[in-house]
């Protein structure tokens, strides 16, 4: 038996030990097992870097970069923000905390946990329609689910990442030291990848938080642009009436503002035309359509005014029309998004909370960039 547990040792340090040591070398080189705030702090550095890792630990590098941005204004939400730039709010130190909440319960506890990191003086949530249905946010709740707790589990799931890249590579051996060995950069800006998906997707999240646009999306955005309709109300379902139960998290969100000293601005970014003339006029889709019309109604204004909560439905703003404006019907591109916030500072209430933005500067941003659909601040 002594012999056998010898036999036993010896292969661990032998063959296991030094497996496990590659394994670690060429995670750490890919950007899978970086500590997130270890990342954080690289673009703190250098604006030149991207990182995109796995989907559950978007929100805990977000907060990370939180701690070290200490933003004034904070965009939180879905994809539906997630194109939205600094530069739009300058003069005011912002982050982009998008895609790290879809359900309402996930939005106002990221809140929490963000604005127990910095103190931001604006939290402008990405607030559409179909978040105030029960279905989809009971689906969301479960399969969007963000890892929090970046413990030995999380470690585990890194290096299973690390086998996955180079399975996804078909274990070409120069494919995956090239990636280990060299710096690989997108093809954009030339900014540094780091994180599997970040190199294997050429794309990732930028010091202030904004997402590039997946090059796969680039290609078919013409194509998918022609489909809003179908887009929109296939991957949004609907419903009759606003759920309180949703609702509920807006109240709960209004209370951790006035107890934490921000004010909540609420947006509905704009949707494709051709997706919202669906929404407003289909006779067979109206049953299903409940939670768009009410979300705009005079009712739900007046709830939300109560709350202490802008809301602003830009769902329909002339920007809309334009497919240029986005890059798939549901999500707006930079443009999109710029041409929203120049239309906002038009609003009294929304202009009284962010002065120091300069109108005219960002309307000469949209002048510089006419032909540009995806990077207006390439």
């Amino acid at each position: 038996m002594r012999r056998y547990i010898v036999i036993l040792l010896t292969l661990c340090v032998v063959i296991v030990l030094p497996a496990l040591g590659s394994l670690e070398w060429l995670g750490r080189r890919l950007g899978a097992t970086i500590p997130l705030a270890e990342i954080a702090r690289q673009q703190e550095h250098s604006h030149k870097v991207l990182w995109l890792g796995a989907f559950k630990d978007y929100a805990p590098y977000k907060l990370e970069r939180i701690k070290l941005v200490q933003p004034e204004v904070l965009l939180v939400g879905s994809s539906r923000c997630g194109q939205a730039r600094a530069q739009v709010f300058r003069p005011y130190k912002t982050y982009n905390a998008c895609l790290t909440a879809w359900p309402l319960e996930h939005v106002v506890d990221f809140i929490d946990r963000a604005t127990r990191e910095s103190k931001p003086r604006v939290v402008i949530l990405a607030l559409d329609y179909f978040l105030f249905g029960d279905e989809l946010a009971q689906v969301w709740s479960r399969e969007r689910v963000m890892d929090y707790h970046q413990g030995i589990g999380s470690y585990r799931r890194k290096l299973h990442d690390v086998f996955d890249f180079a399975a996804r590579s078909n274990w070409n051996f120069d494919a995956i030291q090239a990636a280990a060995l060299h710096d690989q950069v997108e093809p954009i800006d030339n900014d540094r990848l780091i994180g599997p998906e970040a190199i294997r997707g050429q794309f990732g999240f930028r010091d202030d938080g904004s997402v590039s646009v997946y090059p796969g999306y680039r290609s078919t955005s013409a194509e998918t642009l022609t489909h809003g309709a179908e887009y929109v109300t296939g991957s949004f379902p609907g419903a009759q009436h606003i759920s309180e139960l949703q609702f509920d998290w807006m109240k709960r969100l209004a209370d951790l503002g006035k107890e934490r000293g921000f004010s909540v601005v609420a947006i509905q970014y704009p949707i494709l035309k051709t997706a919202t003339d669906f929404l407003d006029t289909n006779q067979a889709y109206r049953p299903y359509s409940g939670l768009w019309r009410e979300l705009r109604s005079d009712e739900t204004a007046r709830r939300f005014s109560d709350l202490g909560i802008q809301f602003y439905d830009r769902s329909r703003d002339p920007a809309a029309a334009d497919p240029f404006n986005f890059f798939d019907p549901a999500h707006p591109s930079e443009r999109g998004i710029l041409k929203t916030i120049i239309g906002l500072l038009d609003q009294p209430a929304f202009k009284a909370l962010l002065p120091k933005i300069d109108k005219s500067a960002l309307q000469a941003d949209l002048a510089l960039s006419p032909g540009q659909q995806f990077d207006l601040y390439h």
